[in-house]
């Protein structure tokens, strides 16, 4: 069997490398011309690091980032709503969340693909589908044939438009800055990860490295609204002054020409994941807003799910992508919600409501917490 991936993210790259581990022949196809340092700071939660663990790649993430002990939400004006023990989850399941420059994750995973496996400056424009082989054609010009393709081309996904045409990005309401900031915590913050909410504005970072802490800072705004670097750091300095320390000091100390914005988009469940030879992993399948970190994770679980059916079923794709879409789909349709409602609780406005939000986060029980953790941290080796 030979597979065609279009997309060289995080969904490509581990859709590769999974369908490797199974002997299936793979071509990664990326749009892009070369691999930059692009990016900024990304979690590698413990349901993504166990299948890191099975690829023989969780060591070097974890070498390569900071294992976080703690999650705190704060109310600026409310003090601590809820803390999260993640050595608990450690404990249980033998990882944590890596806190880790996604340039550096992206090199990992590309360091277990032969260099021939990948092509970089091929942009798909054309799908043909046969009987017994799917044809994509690039805009650069050339060709690619397979028995399978995987649309693993992100939230703005062309191969998903031959699967489901009329689904459409979802805006969420924000917008989100993001950036890495040059700044040492002191040695009993850096294994901690903090996220502080104020209405329509909030800001979140955790440490990258020992001299590197990665930011994020979304807002309640319109979308596809223009970002200029001019400025922005006093801009930044004049949204967050009533938010505590460390937080000027991270925008300050980013230089702002670094600093990235992107609005906040997630997708409807579309109607399907695949139809005849065309299948869908990651974002391109489930884009999800980034509250609960969980985008390159289950962009990790659909790699290995979708692998194990194709091994199961070589001469039998069809079975293998509606198996693969009816174990993950659940799952990964609660995931989103849960990432989106999060986000509108982060930004509730009204006094009162934030009250009544702070109180009843704090009041949610110690075991049934753990219990929503586990459900997501184990991930499909729950199953």
């Amino acid at each position: 069997m030979k597979v065609i991936i279009i997309g060289g993210g995080i969904a490509g790259l581990t859709t590769a490398i999974a369908l490797r581990q199974h002997g299936i022949q793979v071509q990664v196809f990326e749009a892009a011309r070369r691999f930059a340092p692009v990016g900024k700071g990304i979690w590698v939660s413990p349901n993504a690091m166990r299948v890191l663990q099975r690829w023989g790649l969780a060591q070097q993430v974890e070498e390569a980032g900071i294992p976080l002990e703690r999650v705190e939400i704060i109310d600026r004006k409310d003090g601590l709503i809820r803390a999260m023990d993640l050595r608990s989850i450690r404990d249980r399941l033998g990882h944590t969340t890596i806190s880790i420059h996604r340039a550096a994750l992206h090199r990992i995973l590309r360091s277990k693909l032969p260099q021939k496996t990948l092509r970089l400056g091929k942009t798909c424009q054309g799908l043909k589908i046969y009987d017994d082989a799917v044809v994509a054609r690039f805009k650069e010009g050339g060709k690619a044939t397979g028995d399978l393709l995987v649309g693993a081309d992100g939230i703005r996904s062309y191969i998903r438009h031959a699967v489901d045409p009329f689904n459409e990005l979802r805006y969420s309401g924000q917008s989100c800055y993001r950036g890495i900031a040059s700044f040492t915590l002191p040695p009993e913050r850096l294994h901690t990860a903090q996220e502080i909410w104020d209405g329509d504005v909030r800001f979140g970072f955790s440490a990258i490295g020992a001299n590197q802490v990665y930011w994020y800072a979304p807002f309640v705004a319109p979308p596809r609204q223009a970002a200029a670097t001019e400025g922005l750091t006093e801009e930044l300095l004049a949204r967050y002054a009533a938010f505590p320390d460390p937080v000027r000091e991270l925008i300050r100390h980013t230089p702002p020409e670094s600093i990235i914005r992107t609005d906040l988009f997630d997708l409807e469940p579309l109607k399907r994941w695949w139809v005849d030879r065309i299948v869908l992993v990651g974002d391109a399948a489930h884009a999800m807003t980034p509250n609960l970190g969980q985008g390159a994770a289950q962009a990790m679980e659909d790699a290995w799910v979708l692998a194990e059916e194709l091994a199961r079923n070589k001469k039998d794709i069809p079975r293998a992508l509606e198996t693969y879409e009816r174990r993950r789909r659940e799952r990964v349709e609660r995931v989103v919600k849960k990432s989106r409602l999060m986000g509108r609780a982060a930004h509730i406005r009204h006094p009162a409501l934030r009250w009544l939000r702070n109180r009843y986060l704090r009041r949610i029980p110690k075991k049934r917490l753990e219990q929503d953790m586990l459900w997501l941290y184990q991930g499909i080796f729950a199953e």
